[in-house]
């Protein structure tokens, strides 16, 4: 799944009213990430699952095994089960993927699995979410010794075997076909991500698979805070995932050409590490350093004001899989968007709202940009018309579910 900016916004704790489907139930969530301090869409995400659960009254605990050093942003409980960095460069030397291979350093005598042990035995959870496939291999060795084996909950992000490089290709499936295997609900993010998660069920069970998009926590956006630049500026948010860069090149290319010079693209999150990084952008140096401002990772008040004062949202991506949490939070602005048509993948009903301009080739968006700095671009959303895309709402199904999962 690919992420907005690398910050995620922490509103209070939504309320979701309670009813006879939803007793408390106590859930652990696993994960190859932290979530108390989330950057990227991934983390947004499962931050956003675990404040919905609680806000109708379930007791959520995080158990994410990572490298500490790759998140320095963690609580002290996330800390019992962070992995020693050496064992990264044992992954490394062998050839293998940190999050297809992670579950095969979690064995028994590692600190940080006798620690998740622990923790289970004490907590008795009724659920056990694991957010992607990477660690349901570890589910007996996990559950060995609990009074009863708790409901298994596989959050999908994107099918990620059609990601995978094409040598991990065949491993990746396999995992992700076990993990619908093994598991009593299943969660995707968009219609056509849940009809191949369905297909992959075990013969004669007719596992729940909940379609449970991405979505944003509505934006603060105040116009009064100082402006972050003095030039008018198109805003492109994204994380360090290798797609986001490509759709740049592809879509918006080596010089940001639709970009008037009096103007400038400003680019969000890990994303610019990557452009800054590349010989296309080095090639152009001096006209790329001119119309793009790079502003790395921000800060959640930093974010609110590239926000508010952006003339619009652009989304140039052209390829990857599931569905983008920067299209949420694009929508949820109320400002102009110009998107590449993939861009609004689980989003389709949402290109027919007022200033969503959706482009079909990169000729196409250049030009949209292009008309949006002369004025010419028209339409305009209300609140209401975008609702539907806060994590309340993409999200309500699953306060129920889980609460049916403990009762049984």
């Amino acid at each position: 799944m690919h992420s907005g900016p690398e910050r995620g916004d922490t509103p209070p704790e939504p309320r979701i009213p309670a009813n006879e489907s939803s007793a408390p139930v106590k859930i652990v969530t696993l994960s190859t990430y932290p979530v108390s301090s989330p950057f990227h869409g991934g983390q947004r995400r499962l931050e956003a699952v675990t404040r919905v659960l609680r806000g109708a009254g379930h007791e959520v605990r995080a158990m994410p095994f990572f490298f500490g050093p790759h998140y320095p942003q963690h609580d002290a409980e996330e800390a019992l089960t962070a992995l020693p960095v050496e064992l990264h460069a044992d992954l490394a030397r062998a050839g293998l993927r940190e999050d297809l291979h992670m579950h095969s350093l979690l064995r028994p005598g590692l600190p940080a699995f006798e620690a998740a042990r622990h923790r289970l035995a004490e907590i008795r959870p009724d659920v056990l979410h694991f957010e992607q496939p990477w660690l349901m291999p570890l589910l007996d060795a996990l559950t060995e010794g609990l009074p009863r084996r708790p409901a298994v909950v596989y959050g999908s992000q994107n099918i990620e075997s059609v990601l995978a490089p094409e040598r991990y290709r065949a491993e990746t499936e396999a995992l992700e076909r076990q993990a619908v295997a093994r598991a009593d609900l299943v969660l995707a993010v968009s219609a056509a991500d849940a009809a191949v998660l369905a297909g992959w069920r075990a013969p004669g069970r007719e596992t729940p698979v909940i379609v449970a998009p991405n979505g944003c926590w509505p934006p603060a956006l105040d116009s009064s805070v100082p402006r972050p630049f003095a030039e008018d500026y198109l805003m492109l948010a994204g994380s360090g995932h290798a797609p986001n860069a490509e759709g740049y090149w592809d879509v918006i290319g080596r010089i940001p050409g639709c970009i008037p010079p009096d103007a400038r693209l400003a680019v969000v999150g890990g994303v610019g590490d990557l452009l800054q990084a590349d010989a296309r952008h080095r090639h152009f140096r001096c006209l790329n350093d001119h119309l793009v401002r790079i502003t790395g990772r921000v800060e959640e008040d930093e974010l609110q004001a590239l926000l508010a004062h952006a003339r619009g949202i652009c989304l140039p991506i052209n390829s990857g899989g599931g569905t983008n949490l920067k299209t949420a939070e694009a929508l949820l602005t109320l400002k102009p968007v110009i998107a590449m048509r993939t861009a609004f993948r689980g989003f389709e009903e949402a290109m027919s709202l007022g200033g969503v301009h959706v482009a079909a080739t990169e000729t196409e968006f250049r030009a949209h940009v292009r008309a949006l700095f002369a004025g010419t671009l028209t339409g305009s959303r209300a609140p209401g018309d975008v609702a539907r895309y806060t994590w309340e709402a993409v999200l309500d199904a699953l306060p129920p579910a889980y609460a049916r999962l403990g009762a049984a």
